[in-house]
């Protein structure tokens, strides 16, 4: 049986949760949030703008392709005290995030 290719894991905190599902699938990892068992992440996170706010393993660990990494993730508007605090470029937000997908 052949091996799986290992990847290294993408830093994900501090990107809009669809982003962030699209980064990972690109790499070859799934995203999974609260009970495996419960709501999928995509009906956890829809419809509105939901924000990375940790994820488990650590963007640079090293996994197996295939693997889930586990996020958590509050909707645009709320806030934590354990969110890193943005340093540069504007705020992220639902308005922010529109611009930019306008851009593109």
């Amino acid at each position: 049986m052949a091996e799986r290719q290992t990847l290294t894991v993408p830093d994900l905190v501090g990107q809009p949760v669809h982003i962030a599902q699209e980064m990972a699938a690109d790499i070859g990892f799934g995203l999974a949030a609260g009970d495996p068992d419960g709501p999928g992440l995509r009906s956890r996170t829809w419809p509105g703008l939901f924000w990375v706010t940790s994820q488990d393993p650590s963007a640079g660990s090293v996994l197996e392709q295939g693997s889930q990494i586990r996020i958590t993730f509050v909707q645009d508007g709320q806030t934590r005290s354990d969110v890193p605090e943005h340093k540069s470029g504007p705020t992220p937000s639902l308005e922010s995030h529109a611009e930019a997908e306008k851009d593109e």
